[in-house]
């Protein structure tokens, strides 16, 4: 193994800002020791790939990025596809569990390279082998993140039918860098990290048998570059002395922690959960740690960024919430309400066809949804959260259609809504579309009033959501569906304000109609201990 001493990090990685996942300052918790690494260590996240994707500099680049899902959608040949479950229908509580596979042994070589980014061997590390108390301690971790939902968990791969897996370690790569690393120090004083991938965001969980990585090899690459344990503890959070000054414990403990969170994390991903999923409490509105900033958001976030829980929950992450390297190895996360929220609609949710949503004049019967509390810690710690769900699969089959579903709403209650089509560079539909969402309010005398919409999320150009949108009074609303011919991806003009960009003048009709799944429900902040099981009350019509 090449042996880099600390100095060599030190010149190698020269004074950068910010903290682990690009914050812009160090948290108000972290401690003076982990100040000063930090004055001279820029720690990035890759696990938001999406976040902050309307951020292009030129025309050019945007049409070059079109032209990349124009390519998607001729790879896939126009077929139809779809994310939802067909026409009416429930997923079943008693149905077979979701079997995860957690392979420990994927990564085979005994070392994994650490690259440059300009694609050069930074060093050569020796991996790490999960022991027997590490795998049970990361395997009852992920337990208790699930328990309560209908999973199961294995360390043996299953003789037959469907499972995913998730592979821990798996960061075998050439170790002449020819084909990256999940590290990479950069040439402007940081390191860059990738902990885990998983295949995709799978809305409802329709694939049982995808797959995701989770890897904790950077808590090696410090006690390898620094032996004597200064760096691991001032970036893992750990103090040494608790642990009799045994590096290599505190680096099994940093690996365990990481490993059981990133696991949960990506497994979570393959259930259809997104980092936004992680924002909590509900009404808080955004992060409090500036990240996502309100203006990566289109149209800007106006609500509030008070969501001091969103570091605690099992979907934050660096890059998209501004989680630290210590939310990582120090704490021991969990699902938030939104997902509690996104994995039971997955489970026993209502799902209807738009044909469906026809034949009842389009107005929808958000239906009560049984909602484990999995909040450890917070101000929703000891109640049940009272959720009405309904998932409705459309579709936009002519330029400048418009979608529109009513509902019944109780003033006070907050409204969710998200458009599921385009995650990134992979399609939930193969033939998915740009979706705008818009929320109405319907007064008595049939006019309207717009209370929120969204064409952009921070972390995709082309799915929307609008959140946590404060229902004014009891009575009847329209959320509305279009693909409109605007993109708004970057201030081409300088003025500070984001441009619109005709879809059309970029040849990329294909965008403006398609399929999409449209998960909506509502919420109330104060939440209550009333743990009815009455699935099937619906809110009646008052059209």
């Amino acid at each position: 193994m090449r042996k880099i001493s600390k100095t060599a990090l030190k010149t190698t990685l020269q004074a950068g800002v910010g903290v682990f996942a690009v914050a812009l300052a160090a948290p108000s918790t972290v401690g003076a020791a982990e100040n000063g690494y930090f004055d001279k260590y820029r720690i990035e996240s890759e696990d938001c790939a999406g976040c902050g994707a309307h951020s292009f500099s030129s025309i050019p680049e945007v049409e070059a990025y079109l032209n990349q899902i124009r390519a998607v959608f001729d790879s896939n040949g126009g077929s139809d596809g779809s994310v939802g479950g067909g026409d009416d229908t429930d997923d079943d509580d008693d149905d077979a569990p979701q079997v995860i596979f957690l392979d420990f042994d994927a990564g085979g070589l005994a070392t994994f390279p650490v690259c440059l980014t300009s694609g050069s061997v930074f060093g050569i590390f020796q991996d790490h082998v999960y022991t027997a108390e590490e795998r049970a301690a990361i395997t009852a971790r992920m337990e208790a993140d699930y328990a309560d939902f209908n999973y199961q968990f294995v360390q043996a791969a299953p003789a037959s039918g469907d499972f995913t897996t998730v592979f821990f370690g798996q960061n075998d790569k050439p170790l002449d860098c020819s084909d990256g690393s999940n590290i990479k120090v950069t040439p402007t004083g940081g390191v860059s990290i990738l902990f885990g991938r998983a295949d995709g965001i799978d809305f409802l969980n329709q694939n049982m048998s995808d797959n995701a990585f989770a890897d904790a090899s950077f808590w090696e690459f410090l006690a390898q570059l620094d032996p004597s344990g200064g760096l691991f503890s001032a970036l893992s959070g750990l103090n040494l002395a608790d642990f009799g000054f045994d590096l290599t414990a505190a680096v099994s403990q940093a690996v365990s922690n990481q490993s059981a969170n990133t696991g949960a994390h990506e497994a979570g991903h393959l259930q259809g959960l997104r980092h936004q999923n992680s924002f909590g409490a509900p009404g808080d509105g955004i992060p409090s740690t500036g990240r996502p900033a309100p203006g990566d958001f289109v149209p800007v976030f106006g609500g509030p960024a008070n969501a001091t829980e969103t570091v605690l929950h099992t979907m934050a992450s660096g890059a998209s919430v501004g989680l630290s390297l210590r939310g990582s190895t120090i704490t021991d996360r969990f699902f938030s309400e939104r997902s509690a929220v996104r994995i039971a609609t997955g489970e026993n949710g209502k799902v209807i066809s738009e044909a469906r949503a026809n034949r009842k004049d389009r107005h929808l019967n958000l239906r009560e949804l049984d909602v484990p509390n999995t909040i450890i810690q917070g101000q929703n710690a000891t109640a049940e959260l009272k959720v009405r769900s309904l998932v409705v699969d459309g579709s936009i089959d002519a330029f400048g259609e418009v979608d529109s579903y009513t509902f019944n709403g109780k003033g006070g209650d907050f409204f969710n809504a998200e458009i599921i089509s385009v995650i990134g560079n992979s399609l939930s539909f193969v033939d998915g579309i740009i979706g705008q969402v818009k929320l109405f309010q319907i007064h008595a005398d049939g006019t309207e009033t717009l209370i929120a919409s969204n064409l952009q999320s921070f972390e995709s150009v082309f799915d929307s959501e609008v959140f946590d949108a404060v229902l004014p009074v009891t009575g009847t609303y329209r959320v509305e569906v279009s693909a409109p011919d605007e993109f708004f991806p970057a201030d081409f003009n300088g003025d500070g304000v984001l441009d619109p960009f005709p879809l059309s003048a970029a040849g990329v009709l294909e965008l403006l109609t398609g399929q999409y799944s449209l998960h909506a429900y509502t919420c109330n902040k104060k939440l209550d201990d009333d743990d009815d099981d009455d699935d099937d009350v619906v809110v009646a019509s008052n059209d």
